[in-house]
């Protein structure tokens, strides 16, 4: 499968990021409570929060087609959205610490099995619904670093975390793989396009399949030995939206 650089949106997943999935539709996990989905971390450009539902996905996935051009005149992305939440799942033991203000991504062959995953959750404004989007993977915060394989790859979730937990059932719900990143230290991680109904090709993918919805996805390690940390909010997995 090609590998792509730069100008894309690889992430991203969850999660996720988070991203696309349409094969199994996303629907709320449980009842939340009053609070859940408030939008703590939001779009960049646009701080209104979107408002969150729980309707299914269920709008096919066509072939994902980059855009011609930016959407704006400056070539930046009209707006930056990050998960409203970001989560940690552990492998082993299936507990879920939510709302984390990192998000972590871990494997060593000494933590028996204890690997953690970030789980993310976006929503994303209807008014993006006739725009494109890209799941991308940022390293640039302080704070921010990879070490090991520098590998991850990115699924969706067939819902989102909604609360902490300390084992199964809740777990993290994986679904679709939509492909795997080369993370960068002080740069855009590099997608690989999963072989998956839901991959992407460079993370592009129509707005309209997630706006007004709630979107849940998942970052998890590749390769024996990996670390990827960043603060929640301000690094890691992001939609870009042309």
């Amino acid at each position: 499968m090609a590998r792509s650089t730069a100008n894309i949106f690889a992430a991203a997943a969850i999660l996720s990021l988070s991203a696309l999935a349409n094969a199994a539709p996303l629907v709320a996990r449980g009842t939340p409570s009053t609070n859940a989905y408030t939008n703590t971390s939001g779009i960049v450009s646009n701080p209104s929060a979107p408002a969150a539902v729980s309707t299914p996905i269920s709008t096919p996935i066509s072939a994902p087609v980059a855009p011609a051009a930016p959407y704006n005149s400056q070539g930046q992305p009209i707006a930056t959205v990050y998960p409203d939440f970001t989560s940690q799942y552990n492998s082993k033991t299936g507990a879920v610490d939510f709302h984390t203000s990192t998000g972590l991504v871990s494997r060593s062959t000494s933590n028996g099995g204890a690997d953690i995953t970030t789980l993310v959750t976006f929503t994303l404004d209807a008014q993006y619904a006739s725009n494109q989007c890209q799941l991308v993977f940022d390293l640039n915060a302080p704070g921010s670093s990879v070490s090991g394989s520098s590998k991850a790859q990115l699924f969706t979730s067939l819902a989102p975390a909604t609360a902490d937990s300390s084992s199964w059932p809740s777990g993290n719900l994986r679904n679709q793989n939509l492909g795997a990143i080369d993370v960068v230290a002080h740069g855009r991680a590099t997608w690989q396009q999963g072989s998956g109904p839901g991959a992407t090709a460079d993370g592009f993918f129509p707005c309209s399949a997630i706006t007004g919805q709630i979107y849940g996805g998942e970052i998890v390690p590749q390769g024996d030995n990996v670390q990827i940390s960043w603060p929640a909010g301000q690094d890691g997995v992001k939609i870009l939206v042309w």
